[in-house]
């Protein structure tokens, strides 16, 4: 009785499976046909019954030899499962299944047909399908931007190796008409003094010529040097030899060079105590320094002072040269240390400039590990401040 109620629940399971069970007879006849496959297949059990399997479920040519490839794999195995094939169900769709058969065998051992589980796995094929489809375009996808990629790359590598190809050209012209400009620079500027001392009349036209000459040859030279100054820091040539050193002491040593060409102009100095050591290249520092001064002379009124200002803080000391000019608009207070940048690029400036100064100042000041900017004092004019280490 037990055995009867196991299979009741079989022939139960079976009927109700959605997966479409069938038997087969050794024939290949359909001996049985469950309710999944007549929704898989839209064809009733009474329909089917007895009619050949691979011919109703497969319209292919080959449909014979198919069937008979598989009863020899099932006979053989004992077994076949996974494999795939299309079939078409009652209104010609096309479906595609994945079959499971079993060899049925009688008291002998003898096949007498077979089990055959068919799954629907149309809609799995398609999903599949798609996404093979969207695998295959996004490959395409990225081997056309991998082959634009390496086509930008090589247009860049081109492209960099022109610019550095250009800018040694440039740097080494650079270099070599400064060197050349120089030597007559000097010369002629040795040449004007000379002149000034060993001429027993000068009248007063001569006088003043005299003071234009060596005002424009000083400004030719200053020139060059800021030129040669900026190639050798953008080539990576300028060392910089640090030794502790007292900032005042530079502080003095500017204000005692440039003095004599401030036309009587006063500068205020800082209270000489109470400042550290400074680990600075002391050449350099007196460099950016004195252009800081020139350009506060420059900007200045007649009749005002210059200030320079000290403070040390949190591993830094800090100069600061305060001007009383018109100051700088908000906008250029950044800008002023770009190269060949000028806040006026007109030529009817009072006073000349070539926007290199500023430029070579913040790349000496940042090679020591400092930091220069530019603020307008709320009262009057601009203040240029910048940074050094404190020496260890």
């Amino acid at each position: 009785m037990q055995a009867r109620a196991s299979d009741r629940l079989l022939a139960s399971v079976t009927t109700a499976s959605a997966d479409a069970i069938l038997s087969l007879n050794r024939a290949g006849g359909i001996e049985s046909w469950n309710r999944g496959a007549e929704q898989i297949f839209c064809y009733a059990a009474q329909q089917v019954r007895g009619q050949r399997c691979f011919d109703l479920l497969s319209h292919s040519p080959d449909a014979a030899a198919q069937f008979q490839q598989l009863t020899e794999k099932v006979h053989a195995a004992g077994f076949v499962r996974g494999h795939e094939m299309l079939c078409q169900n009652c209104q010609g769709e096309e479906v595609m299944v994945e079959l499971t058969a079993t060899c049925l065998t009688d008291e002998m051992g003898q096949p007498i047909g077979m089990s055959v589980i068919l799954r629907d796995i149309t809609r799995r094929k398609q999903h599949e399908g798609e996404i093979q489809g969207l695998n295959a375009r996004l490959s395409e996808q990225v081997a056309e931007r991998t082959r634009e990629l390496a086509e930008k790359v090589e247009q860049l590598a081109r492209a960099n190796a022109e610019l550095r190809k250009m800018d040694q050209m440039r740097a080494e012209f650079v270099s070599l008409v400064s060197h050349q400009i120089r030597a007559p620079l000097t010369n002629m500027l040795g040449a004007s003094e000379r002149m000034q001392g060993n001429c027993s009349a000068i009248n007063a036209t001569c006088a003043r010529m005299f003071v234009i000459f060596e005002q424009q040859v000083k400004r030719l030279n200053r020139l060059v040097h800021e030129v040669l100054n900026a190639t050798r820091l953008e080539a990576g040539e300028l060392v910089l030899q640090q030794t502790p050193i007292p900032i005042m002491s530079i502080v003095q040593q500017v204000v005692d060079q440039v003095h004599a060409g401030a036309d009587g102009r006063r500068i205020r100095l800082p209270a000489p105590n109470g400042l550290p050591l400074v680990y600075a290249d002391r050449d350099r520092v007196v460099e950016v320094l004195a252009n800081l001064l020139d350009n506060a002379d420059k900007y200045s009124p007649p009749g005002t002072d210059i200030a320079i200002e000290a403070r040390a803080d949190q591993g830094a000391v800090t100069l600061c040269v305060r001007d009383a000019g018109r100051g700088l608009p908000p906008d250029d207070l950044e800008r002023v240390f770009e190269k060949f940048y000028r806040a006026d690029n007109s030529d009817a400036q009072m006073a000349y400039g070539y926007g290199l100064g500023l430029y070579v100042c913040r790349q000496l000041v940042e090679a020591h590990g400092g930091r220069i900017w530019a603020e307008n004092d709320p009262a009057s004019g601009a203040v240029f401040s910048f940074t050094l280490p404190v020496a260890p």
